[in-house]
């Protein structure tokens, strides 16, 4: 097939130009293999229907034998390549034993439409029909007509599928008035999942391990009407996710673990690569016996959700690999056979599905927010429903009229109908402490949920291995940051239920800001002059100036922000923008908005000095300065290992450390000229989270501890 020639079109924000092998987005561009880019052409030219295996190789392959395998290895070609552009938004639907289609209509940019590309077996079919096109135009006007007739009945069907009303029988609670501890103990209990006798409660309980690695130790109980506790399985890794069968015989929990000889967490900025074993008990909750114990070979990639379709299957949404797309599967445990499910029209970037009597309910995200699509038993579309939230935790009401749907970033609690009525259910905003995992009674009456309380003191570990805690409350201290001289320290503390900036001087404490902060803080920088602080909340950027004592807000972002670097003088700030897996580096001018974008791919750490910027790419070896005067990029030094954590820059060199969450390696240091690294800070505590450093005071850091949390009863 020869596309030198053939029209370019868009897919979405992405440009494609089939002549030159390319597809862009705002001037990131990726380079395709001409097969690869032949093998989207068709698809494009035939999006309004699924293309097998064999369609491709006949018409793309012209002849030559090849396999099944040749367009499997073009398809994740062009899977990694839109990853790469806009991360992990699905473009290509499998469709199983049957084949692939675009999941996005492509816009083709030219005047001239493409003319479409029939398969064989259409080419038949027109041979027989009494119909002639003689020229170029009347088949593009034939084409038109058959698209807008798909069109129309793609609407029709797409609205036909939402009722215009609903009989739903609601007998629930949404009004709340007290909340109680279901569990009291000083520990780490989570995950509460009720029975369906409304009698017994599966959760997890979690210990830190003693010995001092930083590890936990995790174990699944059952409790019962009574109190009384019943341990039904121990890890050394990390219990995820439970689930009770519908009729409650089995209970399903899903254990993730690292693979064996790697750190129990991923290293800094590396994508987490985890393995997972699917774990299923039979149960005989009157004499406490385990009848029967099933366990799944490990999945390797990433689990979302698990939920129950019927007594002897699960269904769970996965990907497997990092670089695949997530797909739902369903798992018979009688014939031990997995099955993966065709995809849900428009609901392509799964992200859980829960069911209840083989209704289901999936969500999906688009364009950053979450999608509910609801199918009936036979996966047929009853309703859908855009919401207005980036990530969502799903399950269903008892009496099965809708969902339970929770926000934690916005700590937003819902009932999510199957006919769009949403109803709040009040949430107490405690700042200080984390709410999650929401599930109903199978009454109706109640709500379970976790509720973690946090608290960690800032220490500063000096240069001559001293250590000088520089707060000693009970209160959540985080996010330390040194000025440029190392003589003042500003944190973000937790207190009376409100976030507020603390500034320490000459050993005296003061609260900085004079509003409370609406949402966590995240990374505080200094300006060069020490005048200025900039900070991250949510999607936000403040900026806090110490001549003023006022604070404003900078920026509001779509995606997640972390501030690098404020150059008052210029009205310059330079951030890393988060989209998906993707963090790049921009440049924005607080006065007049513009932005640009100055990296391209995914930045692990970054540190600002003297106006230049000193990174590391993601998960590769090296550091790269992109140079103040003309955004000039240059690559430094080709061997600082990968997905180092960047602490501080000077001169010659950046301070850094090694290792991953709660295992930190001593503070190095990497001189650039001469390529070699020393070690100005040697700790004797490696479990702890570092915040910033400074060569002449040492590290700001916080210990790392197993939270108190606990499992609430909303009454």
């Amino acid at each position: 097939m020869d596309i030198n020639n053939k029209n370019s079109f868009a897919l979405g924000d992405i440009q494609v130009s089939p002549s030159h092998n390319q597809l862009t987005v705002e001037g990131r561009r990726v380079k395709l293999q001409p097969k690869v880019m032949a093998v989207l052409y068709y698809l494009a030219c035939n999006h309004e229907r699924v293309i097998s295996n064999e369609e491709l190789i006949e018409r793309l392959w012209e002849g030559r034998v090849v396999t099944h395998g040749s367009v499997q290895k073009s398809i994740n070609a062009l899977r990694s390549a839109f990853s790469e552009l806009i991360g992990e938004q699905e473009f290509i639907a499998h469709y199983s034993k049957r084949g692939y289609q675009l999941t996005v209509i492509p816009q083709f940019l030219t005047s001239g439409q493409p003319e479409i590309i029939q398969s064989p077996m259409e080419m038949a079919v027109a041979a027989n029909q009494p119909v002639k096109v003689t020229n170029r135009r009347g088949r593009l006007t034939a084409s038109w007509i058959a698209a807008a007739a798909l069109l129309v009945l793609a609407a029709i069907s797409y609205y036909a599928a939402i009722p215009t009303s609903l009989i739903l029988v609601k007998n629930h609670k949404t009004s709340f008035n007290t909340a109680m501890g279901y569990t009291n103990e000083t520990g780490h209990e989570r995950n509460a999942v009720p029975h369906p006798d409304n009698q017994h409660v599966a959760y997890i309980r979690e210990k830190f391990n003693v010995s001092g690695l930083g590890e936990t130790e995790s174990e699944i109980i059952v409790r019962d009407q009574k109190g009384v506790d019943w341990r039904i399985a121990t890890s050394n890794g990390s219990w995820f996710k439970l689930a009770w069968s519908p009729v409650g015989t089995h209970l399903v929990a899903i254990e993730v673990k690292r693979n064996e000889g790697q750190a129990y967490t991923p290293n800094f900025y590396a994508k987490p690569n985890y393995l997972y074993s699917f774990h299923i008990f039979s149960l005989d909750l009157a004499t406490h016996r385990l009848l029967e114990k099933q366990q799944l070979s490990q999945w390797q990639g990433r689990i979302y959700s698990v939920t129950w379709w019927d007594e002897n299957t699960l269904e769970f949404v996965a990907k497997q690999g990092s670089s695949a797309s997530t797909a739902r599967y369903r798992y018979s445990t009688q014939a031990q056979h997995l099955t993966q499910l065709d995809d849900v029209d428009g609901a392509a970037n799964l992200v859980a599905s829960a069911v209840q009597h083989k209704k289901t309910a999936l969500a999906s995200v688009h364009k950053n927010t979450v999608q509910i699509d609801f199918l009936d038993e036979n996966q047929a579309r009853i309703s859908r429903w855009p919401l207005t939230i980036a990530a969502a935790d799903i399950s269903w009401i008892p009496d099965g009229s809708g969902i339970l749907v929770y926000s934690e970033d916005t700590r937003r609690l819902f009932a999510l109908y199957m006919d769009g009525q949403q109803v709040q259910i009040p949430v107490a905003d405690t700042k200080d402490r984390v709410f999650s995992r929401p599930r109903y009674k199978p009454d109706g009456s109640a709500i379970f949920y976790t509720e973690e309380k946090r608290s960690s003191n800032i220490v500063m570990a000096n240069m001559n291995g001293t250590k000088t805690p520089l707060t000693t409350n009970t209160d959540l201290n985080y996010a330390a940051s040194f000025s440029p001289n190392g003589e003042r320290v500003v944190y973000a503390s937790v207190r009376n239920n409100q976030i507020q900036l603390w500034l320490i001087e000459g050993g005296q404490e003061r609260q900085l800001s004079s509003q409370p902060i609406a949402s966590k803080v995240g990374a505080i920088v200094w300006s060069d002059d020490g005048e200025y602080l900039l900070y991250s909340a949510g999607t936000n950027l403040f900026l806090y100036s110490f001549h003023s004592a006022e604070t404003s807000l900078i920026l509001t972002d779509t995606d997640k922000v972390e501030p690098i670097a404020y150059f008052p003088e210029s009205h310059q700030l330079i951030v890393l923008k988060s989209n998906r897996d993707l963090r790049n580096l921009w440049r924005i001018n607080t006065q007049t908005h513009q932005q640009k974008q100055l990296s391209f791919g995914s930045i692990g750490a970054a540190v600002e000095y003297k106006g230049d910027v000193f990174f590391q790419y993601a998960s590769e070896n090296g550091l790269w300065a992109l140079r103040n005067k003309h955004d000039a990029l240059e690559q430094l030094a080709p061997n600082l290992k990968e997905n180092a954590k960047l602490l501080r820059a000077d001169d010659h060199g950046v301070y850094f450390i090694e290792g991953g969450l709660c295992r930190e390696s001593d503070i190095h240091y990497f001189n650039y000229v001469t390529a070699v690294k020393s070690t100005p800070l040697v700790r004797d505590n490696k479990i702890v989270s570092t915040t910033a450093f400074h060569p002449n005071k040492g590290s700001l850091q916080t210990d790392c501890y197993l939270a108190e949390a606990n499992i609430v009863l909303m009454k």
